[in-house]
């Protein structure tokens, strides 16, 4: 992935994703595959961080284990829905700071840091937005195609939310 030459009204206007290999902000997914290091286990994507810690936060260590040894985010996300002792206000509770977390290390510790760092920076100001169709917690409900128009019916976009802190983050760090 190269950068890109914007013009002023590109400079202000969203960053869309939502899928790991759609180009040119796929890398922003939290299914896109990054290896990186934490506490002894080596996570393959921020969603399985965040599932291995949605495990974890409820004490279901089976579960997690499993999480560790599947092979793919469409594996972690459907044994996150099996999550033993799991309360919603709690998830609630815990939920974004635990993505803004791994998606930390996503940017501060993979084997792709440096690129991926890269990548976010260049992202400017702009504001981030998953355009998933299917998701209005951590998209917007809405794909990129009909995102900008119905904006007044967005979801939370939350990932959104929680990459622009990252991103604070690592122009703060310098």
């Amino acid at each position: 992935m190269s950068a890109t030459v914007l013009s002023s009204a590109d400079e202000k206007s969203p960053v869309y994703f939502w899928r790991e290999y759609d180009h040119p902000y796929g890398f922003l997914s939290q299914w896109y595959d990054c290896a990186f290091e934490h506490e002894g286990i080596s996570y393959r994507s921020a969603e399985m961080w965040m599932m291995v810690q949605k495990a974890k936060l409820f004490g279901d260590e089976k579960i997690a284990q499993q999480m560790v040894e599947a092979p793919s985010p469409k594996e972690h996300k459907a044994l996150g829905r099996k999550v033993k002792g799991f309360e919603r206000a709690k998830w609630d509770e815990h939920k974004s700071r635990i993505v803004e977390e791994g998606n930390w290390w996503k940017f501060t510790n993979s084997k792709e840091k440096e690129q991926l760092r890269k990548l976010l920076l260049e992202t400017g100001d702009r504001e981030l937005v998953e355009a998933s169709p299917f998701d209005r917690i951590w998209g917007v409900g809405f794909g990129a195609n009909d995102a900008g128009e119905n904006r007044e019916r967005w979801g939370e976009n939350l990932l959104g939310k929680a990459l622009m802190r990252v991103r604070d983050r690592l122009r703060e760090q310098g």
